[in-house]
C-alpha cells in the first residue's frame, strides 16, 4: 500500500524539525528519491533491488557497518535480490535525525553496489516492497521493544 501524499512527517522528541524537513524532500517520492513516509508518518522505508543475492548481501552489510557506528537499526528483511528498509526511532518515537541520515547513506551505498533501478509509476506499491513490509512487521512484532532501557530487576 503507498503512503498518501498527505501523510506528513512525525518527528521524535527534540528534532530539528524544520532541518529534518528539507533533507525529506531529496530522501520522499520525487525525480530522484523512492522513499517514502509509513503509513503514521514516523518512518521512511523503501525497497532496494540488486543483481544478485551476493550483492544484496554486500549492500547489507555495508548498511550494518553504518548501523554499528550510529548506534541505531532498521528495521528490514532480504528475500534473495531485495531488501527493504524501514527507518524509525522507537524511542522517541518518531522521526530522528538518524533516520533521514542513515536512509540517505542507504541510497549512497545502493548506488555503490549497482543497485537495480526501475521505474516506478506515481502511487504505485511494488510487490517485493509490500512483502518486504509485512516481513519487517512480523520481526518488529516478534522483537520486543529493542529501544527503551531494560528495567534491572
Amino acid at each position: 500500500m503507498a503512503t498518501s501524499s498527505a501523510t506528513q512527517p512525525k518527528f521524535s522528541a527534540e528534532s530539528d524539525e524544520s532541518a529534518l524537513t528539507l533533507k525529506l524532500q531529496g530522501l520522499l517520492a520525487s525525480a530522484q528519491g523512492r522513499w517514502t513516509l509509513t503509513n503514521s508518518g514516523e518512518g521512511l522505508e523503501r525497497s532496494f533491488k540488486f543483481k544478485t543475492f551476493a550483492k544484496t548481501w554486500d549492500f547489507m552489510t555495508a548498511v550494518s557497518l553504518q548501523c554499528k557506528l550510529s548506534n541505531h537499526h532498521p528495521e528490514w528483511s532480504n528475500v534473495y535480490n531485495t531488501t527493504f528498509i524501514r527507518w524509525t526511532t522507537h524511542n522517541p518515537k518518531g522521526l530522528s535525525t538518524k533516520d533521514v541520515e542513515l536512509a540517505a547513506i542507504c541510497d549512497s551505498l545502493a548506488r555503490d553496489f549497482g543497485e537495480v533501478v526501475e521505474e516506478v509509476k506515481e502511487g504505485a506499491d511494488s510487490g517485493s516492497c509490500e512483502m518486504g513490509r509485512r516481513l519487517a512487521d512480523a520481526a518488529t512484532r516478534a522483537g520486543g521493544d529493542c529501544c527503551t532501557p531494560k528495567k534491572k530487576q
